[in-house]
């Protein structure tokens, strides 16, 4: 065999091997899978720890949040009526309480995994002089909060009771002497000049009254106060002392028409695992 011959039988040798690799490569070596699609349904409350995590998650499970973020109630809603969703983090433990009782969640898997407490969202430059819940009840306050029908709004509304019955009534043994907390739910709601459809819009409202002039001050999450200083808002936070304060208590789920029930406990399991409960902590949940 001459040295033309031996190079044309070495290149055909090579090129059957290299087409044999390329078969066995391509019957077990796929491309990579497109990321499979989770449905998560959030309070609105949670948008920026949520934010926090996505990339890291989908990165870890080849995944795609999508998230819908509104008030719980609303996103009840939703789901009662057949909205595609996955997974169900509310600011009110009622609502995944009410799935499961329902027969709509996945295995009746709900758990609470964490809490949240209100605090005064005050203008800026303060143009009220609001110093004290107190002041909220003067006459010519300009107060926005939740809709009583969205956990926000809910909350702050007990909150407001528990103000009146524990400093505004005089055979409480927390009774305030100066009588500034006398019938200071009729007052606190007498200066109430819009209800939100959710607690990130009550932010809003007052953050923007620097321009607008609309409002003095809203009652919002202790969250909300605690992402205000990290990002270096302009407003105030008045905090609410725990005697008088409510604990909201948040739940969440995996709903009863989840096609990703493995991927959607992964994600769920997040919440109630270290790092997931140091990231609540960071923005202000669960203290």
């Amino acid at each position: 065999m001459n040295k033309k011959i031996l190079a044309i039988t070495l290149i055909v040798i090579i090129a059957a091997a290299s087409a044999a690799s390329y078969m066995i490569y391509s019957n077990y070596a796929s491309p990579p899978s497109e990321p499979t699609e989770l449905r998560v349904f959030i309070a609105a409350s949670l948008t920026y720890a949520v934010q926090n995590m996505t990339q890291q998650f989908e990165e870890a499970y080849n995944c795609k949040l999508v998230i819908n973020a509104a008030s719980s109630g609303a996103l009840y809603t939703q789901i009662t009526e057949g909205s595609p969703c996955d997974v169900f983090m509310s600011a009110d433990n009622k609502w995944t309480n009410q799935l499961k009782t329902n027969g709509l969640l996945y295995q009746d898997n709900a758990v609470d995994f964490t809490s949240n407490r209100m605090a005064v969202i005050i203008a800026p430059g303060n143009p009220a002089g609001i110093t004290s819940l107190a002041d909220l009840a003067k006459p010519g306050v300009k107060i926005v909060i939740a809709a009583p029908s969205v956990p926000a709004g809910n909350y702050a509304n007990k909150t407001i009771w528990k103000i009146e019955s524990t400093w505004g009534n005089p055979s409480s043994s927390s009774y305030v002497a100066s009588g500034a907390y006398v019938n200071y739910n009729a007052s606190i709601y007498s200066n109430v000049k819009s209800y939100e459809t959710n607690v990130e819009n009550v932010v809003g409202a007052v953050a923007l009254s620097g321009q607008t002039g609309l409002y003095d001050a809203g009652i919002v999450y202790t969250s909300d106060g605690v992402y205000g200083a990290l990002t270096g808002q302009p407003t105030e936070f008045l905090s609410i002392p725990a005697e008088v304060n409510l604990k909201a208590t948040y739940g969440i789920a995996v709903t009863g028409s989840t096609s990703q029930s493995e991927l959607a406990q992964k994600f769920m399991d997040y919440w109630s695992s270290e790092q997931g409960q140091a990231l609540l902590a960071y923005y202000g949940f669960g203290i």
